[in-house]
């Protein structure tokens, strides 16, 4: 049994706990730890974690760390101090499950997996859609050549979460959560379309703006990208709009349309009628509960992590050519790795 210690207890971290625990043969939140710089609420909030989770909490970081009977730790704090949190574990000997994005920066990003690698332990990001049918079944699909020649893909994410975003909440920096819906949701699709396609070679334009959320951040965010095998390729997301995920991949044998998160998939062929494909759902709560076990099961050495430590970088690259083709209005190029 993997003893974890959950590092950050907002929202996210929560639902990884309830997903988890009581659920799995394989690992438990052991401990908790949160530091948001107020001291009240952070002792409040780590002990209802600590009663509702049974778990050990601690008020200093580097004291979990150095316990003995925490084997892991699983990070789901601002996006800043994923890459410190992360260094500081590996060199205690922890294995490390962050959450996407890995880090907002390929330098940052390479800091962090080197530190890993030097200190033996796991390295797993969460991008808990490739846990879902529905993308597996696309990815059989496009492996199998059953769209021909692929010309164009396209992906979109919304979430409305931004809407109830309080004042002063970290996702409202940007700094933290740069390009509007980029960090919390485009990133997925990031991720999704180089599972099924490859590495985003070039992102041709990008845009993010303001539209509803009340704070005034950018809720609104669309790119052009170019893969290095050939397709183009557009992914958009918002912070305002019902939830919502959308991938399709046009073929010149055939084209896919898909609902990730609704577990559907639509193939239809050039020369025949549209056929719903079969896809057993696999509930969202259900997708972190078997990420973190596949992460268990690598700690313990029995496979690999699913998402290379590396490909999850190239995915931070991406982002930040997003970015940077946002930010100068000129198609830029992907950082290799």
């Amino acid at each position: 049994m993997l003893r974890c210690a959950s590092i950050g207890l907002g929202w996210w971290g929560g639902e990884h706990a309830a997903a988890l625990q009581g659920k799995s043969n394989l690992l438990r939140i052991a401990a908790c730890h949160t530091d948001s710089g107020d001291s009240a609420g952070d002792a409040a909030q780590m002990r209802d974690f600590a009663e509702r989770y049974d778990a050990r909490p601690f008020a200093r970081f580097d004291e979990l760390l150095a316990d003995r009977t925490v084997d892991a730790v699983i990070i789901t704090t601002p996006h800043s101090l994923h890459v410190p949190q992360i260094i500081a574990a590996a060199e205690a000997g922890k294995h490390v499950f962050v959450e996407k994005p890995l880090a907002l920066s390929v330098e940052s990003g390479r800091r962090a997996l080197d530190a890993c690698r030097k200190a033996g332990v796991v390295l797993a990001v969460g991008h808990n859609r490739r846990y879902m049918n529905a993308l597996a079944a696309i990815k059989n699909l496009v492996e199998d050549g059953a769209l021909g020649t692929i010309l164009h893909a396209e992906a979109h994410f919304s979430w409305p979460g931004g809407l109830t975003y309080p004042e002063g909440y970290w996702r409202t920096d940007p700094a933290e959560a740069p390009a509007g819906a980029m960090t919390a949701t485009c990133i997925h699709m990031i991720d999704s379309f180089a599972h099924l396609l490859g590495p985003i070679d070039r992102v041709i334009a990008a845009y993010s703006k303001h539209r509803a959320v009340p704070l005034g951040i950018d809720d609104t965010t669309s790119f052009l990208v170019e893969f290095a095998s050939g397709p183009t390729g557009y992914i958009g997301g918002t912070l305002a709009a019902p939830d919502m995920t959308s991938l399709n991949l046009y073929g010149h044998a055939a084209s896919i349309y898909a609902g990730i998160d609704e577990e559907q998939v639509t193939f239809h062929p050039a020369n025949g009628a549209r056929e719903a494909l079969a896809i057993e759902p696999v509930a969202s709560a259900e997708t972190l509960r078997l990420e973190l076990e596949e992460f268990a099961r690598a700690a313990a050495g029995q496979g690999r992590f699913r998402i290379d430590p590396e490909d999850a970088l190239r995915n931070i690259a991406v982002m930040e050519a997003a970015i940077e083709a946002a930010r100068s209005g000129r198609s830029t190029k992907v950082e290799p790795i």
